[in-house]
């Protein structure tokens, strides 16, 4: 039997410090969702903020943004890890951490608030990690 191993990291919060739903910009048409990752790494405390934007709008209309998120998640690496040894999976594998989140709070939102509902279904976000590595500073 193998021994379980304890992960390099741990999810500590999630948070939505702004968003903005705009059901009159929607005109039935299918959306485009756009993400775009940011992360800040502290190598001392171990503490990694995650900051995913999501933005959706109308095909063809970029100026439509029907709804609009910010998103910030915070990740510990126990014990801390020097900023250029973060495992490399961890990129690809905090945004997969995150994104159930995200839907919940968007499907949760405009189902309370009435509207047309938006649901987003299972989406692979691999290609996020490069922007994210691409995006992460050392703080």
């Amino acid at each position: 039997m193998l021994e379980a191993q304890k992960a390099a990291f741990s999810f500590e919060s999630f948070k939505v410090p702004k968003f903005s739903y705009d059901e009159g910009n929607h005109l039935g048409t299918e959306l485009n969702v756009g993400f775009l990752p940011s992360g800040q790494y502290n190598s001392e405390s171990g503490k990694f903020e995650l900051t995913l934007k999501f933005v959706t709008h109308d095909v063809g209309n970029e100026n439509k943004v029907v709804f609009e998120l910010t998103s910030i998640s915070i990740f510990k690496f126990s014990p801390a890890v020097p900023f250029n040894e973060i495992p490399p999976f961890f990129y690809k594998n905090a945004i997969a951490i995150i994104f159930p989140y995200i839907r919940s709070f968007i499907s949760t939102l405009t189902l309370q608030a009435d509207t047309k509902l938006l649901k987003l279904g299972l989406m692979n976000l691999s290609n996020l990690e490069k922007p994210l590595i691409a995006n992460t500073t050392e703080v």
